[in-house]
């Protein structure tokens, strides 16, 4: 299977049930919207204020990150959910893209937030996408990855109300950590949230990319 070529399939036709359902940052939990404003302190330390939410797909993130005193711009493997997060905000830089090849030069960004948009990477592709996101990122900027913490992967079967299925990767955040390390990152902290609505505990890691 083309990895890339069917998430972005699924993720093309989910979006519109997608939109509806998450149109803004209603289902995070207190302990997820710290962890989003932590990484958003962490970049105002920076003197780059420009960020990049990676795997944005509607475009959800971007009115937080905009109160929160960041200028962001968003990418995202899914034509579908681009053009929903261009209607949202039609102001902001949307690109279409695979993480693990982006569409920015070298030391961009103050900041990456990847929120729940690398869990359906294994390993391999994984450690190219957070070498990727340290690539954009400038020297001593932010990075706060949000995912499901566990181990192994799940199988998603018509997610958003499609009639397809995909594969997401569980990690702790101990792995995601030690993976975040090899691609250039120090981690600053770590964390899990007991689930709540959902079948996992979700886990976080804040880093700051390496010299």
């Amino acid at each position: 299977m083309d990895l890339p070529h069917h998430l972005r399939s699924v993720y093309d036709d989910a979006a519109p049930t997608y939109d509806a359902l998450l149109p803004d940052l209603r289902v995070e939990q207190p302990v997820d919207r710290a962890m989003i404003r932590a990484f958003c302190e962490e970049v105002r330390a920076t003197s780059l204020l420009r960020v990049l939410d990676a795997g944005c797909g509607n475009g959800r993130m971007i009115h937080e990150l905009v109160q929160q005193g960041l200028t962001p711009q968003g990418v995202d493997l899914s034509s579908g959910m681009i053009e929903r997060a261009r209607r949202r905000e039609p102001e902001v830089d949307f690109r279409v893209a695979d993480l693990r090849a982006l569409p920015y030069r070298d030391d961009a960004f103050g900041g990456v937030l990847a929120w729940y948009s690398l869990i359906h990477l294994d390993y391999p592709g994984l450690a190219d996408a957070l070498t990727e996101l340290a690539r954009v990122t400038d020297v001593g900027g932010a990075l706060l990855v949000g995912f499901q913490a566990g181990a192994g992967s799940r199988e998603i079967v018509n997610p958003y109300g499609t009639t397809d299925s995909m594969t997401a990767w569980l990690y702790s955040p101990e792995e995601m950590a030690s993976v975040a390390t090899a691609a250039g990152w120090t981690v600053a902290a770590t964390a899990t949230r007991r689930a709540v609505m959902e079948d996992h505990d979700q886990g976080f890691v804040l880093a700051r990319r390496t010299a």
